[in-house]
């Protein structure tokens, strides 16, 4: 099994943005992807520009790979009515997630600012769906198991497209 530390070269290899997957670790944020069609998290986290994002739970990503579809940095529950910088579509992706959203997430929002990334739904066919989900196969030097991400990793789209059944397939 190939080591975790060998391929932090191999993720800033990925130089072509097109073929950029960011790989979140996910314990809530594939339930919201699934939810809400978006990931939210704290302001201002900075992710290289991608194509896509896979969510990684549970020693395995889930095999939905939806389109980033675009981002709000930073926005309190307050602002979605009065930000000057909003498209119309954004601006209607915001009401939409706040319709949706549960009321103790809700609650958050209403006490901080979020960054919001819009991703196509589980459902669009937009959205690649592997043939399985992948399971994590990385071990460490010494053969411990090690996990794949514990905030983001990048890796490429055009291996996702292959429907690798280990992480191994992937670094």
């Amino acid at each position: 099994m190939p080591n975790p530390q060998s391929s932090t070269k191999d993720q800033n290899k990925i130089r072509n943005a097109s073929d950029r997957v960011v790989v979140v670790a996910a314990r809530k944020a594939l339930n919201e992807y699934l939810k809400y069609s978006a990931y939210i998290c704290q302001p201002h986290r900075t992710f290289q520009l991608s194509v896509r994002m896979a969510f990684y739970t549970k020693n395995n990503f889930d095999r939905h790979i939806p389109k980033i579809l675009g981002q709000i940095e930073a926005i309190s529950r307050d602002e979605i009515e009065t930000r000057t910088d909003l498209s119309d579509i954004d601006r209607a992706r915001l009401k939409t997630l706040l319709s949706k959203m549960e009321s103790a997430r809700s609650e958050e929002w209403s006490k901080s600012k979020l960054k919001i990334i819009f991703l196509t739904p589980p459902d669009s066919s937009d959205t690649l769906v592997l043939p399985n989900d992948i399971d994590n196969d990385l071990t460490s030097a010494s053969g411990r198991s090690t996990a794949f991400t514990q905030n983001q990793r990048y890796v490429s789209l055009s291996r996702l497209e292959k429907g690798p059944k280990n992480t191994s397939e992937l670094v």
